[in-house]
């Protein structure tokens, strides 16, 4: 028997961030400057939008349903480590949990840093349109932070595709097709 796990929205989220993500990485890399730019509008949208249907979503879309107690964490993380999973999560187990925590909040950070640098040092986007003022060590820590973050997020990244193959070694469940068709096995 099968159960819908990852709504349509999520679906779109998850897959256009994929691909946005990476076009604006490679864009930035080989000088596409324009491309990116409008990448990184679209993908602060989309982060935003995940934002709200977080709070307002499905029942495995919410939030709500990968917060858990610190206890739950580590034994979580004790069970990956061992092998032994007793516990069989429909929606994101505690650690994938928090690892959508961590994308989501960095791509927040790398999305306001965006905007802070563009207006900073390009006198454009929406800050040089609202003439937020930005000083000059603000704007040099918004680009640090916008390239060391980018950095950062490739291993995020990285540690998030280890962790879904080492799910589907250990949990002997196809999670990419879930996160195609919408639809896990049920338990």
């Amino acid at each position: 028997m099968k159960e819908l796990v990852w709504d349509l929205f999520v679906r779109f989220f998850h897959w256009s961030l994929v691909a946005s993500f990476t076009v604006a990485y490679l864009a930035a890399e080989y000088g596409y400057d324009d491309v990116h730019e409008w990448l990184g509008y679209f993908l602060l949208l989309l982060v935003v939008a995940r934002i709200v249907w977080g709070f307002i979503g499905t029942k495995y879309a919410r939030f709500s349903s990968f917060v858990f107690p610190i206890s739950t964490y580590i034994a979580n993380i004790k069970s990956i480590l061992t092998g032994n999973h007793k516990e069989h999560y429909y929606g994101h187990a505690p650690v994938a949990g928090l690892m959508v925590f961590v994308l989501i909040s960095s791509l927040v950070v790398m999305g306001i840093s965006g905007l802070v640098l563009l207006g900073w040092g390009e006198y454009m986007g929406p800050v040089w349109a609202l003439n937020i003022p930005v000083s000059d060590a603000m704007g040099a820590l918004s680009k640090l932070v916008h390239y060391q973050l980018a950095v950062i997020l490739l291993i995020f990244i990285g540690l998030h595709i280890g962790g879904v193959v080492l799910a589907v070694v250990q949990h002997k469940e196809n999670i990419v097709r879930a996160m195609v068709t919408g639809y896990k096995n049920k338990h």
